[in-house]
């Protein structure tokens, strides 16, 4: 009970960071008609998905299901990938969800969630100098990121990680 409790909680804060990193409309100024931005059904299926796992009603594997019929459709489909990507992280399948952080990187290359997530699944896969090493270039590709002080924050840690682990081998 409580491991679904934790899922719960997970999914819910993953939904909302997609949400959030999902592109918004700019406001229209008050005096004009709005129309309604009508969504791709690619877009609107990653909608559904994200949709059913916020509101906790639905059964979460529907979602992914949805996503992954996006995924089929349109490989290169940025928020189907980056959704599967920490749907993955959740689990615990850290080997999948690198490859959807690796897809959306190679989308993106400047996508700087997709860069964490992807130095944390290799983490957790036990490979730190693998994260290390993938941080470093994506900081020199993007300096000007605007998380770049909490990406070398964290590549700091891990280097400071195994060059301690590797005081404790000799």
């Amino acid at each position: 009970m409580k491991r679904a409790w934790v899922y719960a909680i997970s999914a819910v804060v993953v939904v909302t960071t997609v949400v959030m990193l999902l592109p918004h409309a700019p406001s229209a100024p008050a005096a004009t008609v709005t129309e309604t931005p009508t969504l791709s059904p690619l877009d609107q299926k990653v909608q559904d998905a994200l949709a059913i796992i916020e509101s906790q009603d639905g059964n979460p594997m529907q979602a992914i299901f949805l996503l992954r019929e996006v995924v089929e459709e349109d490989p290169q489909h940025r928020n189907a990938q980056y959704a599967l990507g920490r749907f993955s992280m959740m689990s615990g399948q850290w080997d999948k969800a690198a490859e959807r952080f690796e897809i959306v990187l190679q989308i993106h290359p400047d996508d700087v969630d997709a860069a964490e997530g992807l130095a944390q699944s290799l983490v957790e896969l036990g490979r730190p100098e693998g994260a290390i090493q993938h941080l470093q270039s994506f900081l020199t590709q993007h300096p000007n990121t605007s998380r770049a002080s909490e990406l070398t924050a964290m590549m700091e840690t891990l280097q400071a990680g195994n060059s301690t682990e590797a005081k404790e081998l000799q």
